[in-house]
């Protein structure tokens, strides 16, 4: 087979195996993948059910010649969310094309038996423009489900967003809680009374998720920690002295004073300037009811059903499409895709903001 740059690119095979290699990096995880999943819909504007009962109502005891009691399922608040659009165009400059050239020249030019190694090192070359349109809407959801797991608002500014708009702006039902300056010194206690306080209505949390920089001021930094409760680490007291305590560690003494475990967030996302964003906020703890706490909604893209002339298109998860093309002013490629969180029920999520008792 002879490669040419035209048959590289609308080779449909060839280019899905760059999209395939472009995702083994673990810096590249996409974060939403751990909370969410993809579910179709069918408009772009759909209802939004935002209070999902968890739990199921004791049954009841009756006189065994009596009528049984109606029973009806809680009513579900609801409203409506609609799908963002997203989407970027990434141009390879020719510097880049005649290198990818070269490597072609070179795959053309090599034996049959050579050919695979040559293939390799041009998906190797090219894999990081591709990677750059296969998970630049990911980073996005990452963001915007970061901000609302850990701030319960997510909004999309112009400089989060250049050259793009200010479109996306979200706000859940759940409950925020912001403790004072005064329950600072005894701040494990006071977690530990708000968590049993807010368990009647609702329910059980498995995961209490905080950054990092949070674990280490508010909880391994808490006067009360080290005091009352470095007796249940026992061997683990140096460590606490010099401040290098782990989550596994004051796990040990969460589960024994009936807390959810700690999960340390450490994600980040690079941004168009070069600086990286923290996806979790800081002086934020959020009390998760369980790890999949919604749906990724996703339309399909008009495009799809109506590709444009010339371009090579290559239909990825979540309705999401990349297509690539060749015009007088270089070689361009894009994505497209239509996605929103839908969080099945926010009102079972509690929120701690401690910037207050921060200062």
């Amino acid at each position: 087979m002879k490669l040419t740059l035209e048959t590289l690119f609308n080779n449909t095979e060839v280019f899905k195996a760059v999209i395939d290699r472009s995702m083994v990096t673990r810096d590249d995880e996409i974060f939403w993948k751990r909370y969410l999943d993809f579910e179709e819909t069918k408009s772009r504007v759909f209802k939004a059910y935002l209070g999902t009962v968890t739990g199921v109502t004791a049954g009841s005891i009756i006189d065994r010649n009596s009528n049984k009691p109606l029973r009806q399922r809680k009513s579900l608040g609801s409203g409506y969310g609609e799908v963002a659009y997203l989407g970027d165009r990434y141009q390879m400059d020719n510097d880049r094309l005649d290198m990818i050239k070269s490597l072609i020249d070179k795959f053309n030019a090599a034996r049959p038996a050579d050919q695979v190694a040559a293939l390799n090192a041009i998906i190797d070359y090219i894999v990081d423009d591709v990677r750059q349109i296969r998970l630049a809407p990911h980073k996005r959801m990452d963001i915007v489900v970061g901000d609302l797991r850990s701030d319960g608002i997510a909004s999309v500014a112009l400089a989060d967003n250049p050259q793009g708009i200010t479109l996306l702006d979200m706000e859940l039902p759940v409950k925020k809680i912001k403790p004072t300056t005064g329950d600072k010194d005894n701040f494990i206690t006071y977690l530990k009374k708000q968590i049993e306080a807010l368990r009647p209505t609702m329910g059980r949390f498995s995961v209490m998720e905080m950054s990092r920089s949070t674990f280490t001021k508010n909880i391994v930094g808490s006067s009360e920690f080290k005091s009352t409760y470095k007796m249940i680490m026992s061997g683990a007291q140096v460590a606490l002295a010099g401040g290098l305590i782990t989550d596994a560690m004051a796990n040990q003494v969460f589960s024994g004073i009936g807390l959810p475990p700690i999960r340390i967030i450490d994600d980040m996302v690079a941004l168009e300037d070069g600086t990286n964003k923290q996806v979790f906020k800081d002086d934020r703890i959020t009390l998760l009811p369980q790890d999949k706490i919604g749906k990724m909604m996703w339309h399909e893209p008009y495009e799809i059903s109506d590709p444009v002339p010339g371009k090579t298109y290559t239909r990825l998860d979540g309705g999401m499409w990349t297509s690539n093309w060749r015009t007088d002013e270089g070689r361009f490629m894009e994505y497209g895709a239509e996605w929103i969180p839908n969080f099945t029920a926010p009102n079972k999520i509690a929120i701690f903001d401690l910037s207050t008792m921060n200062g």
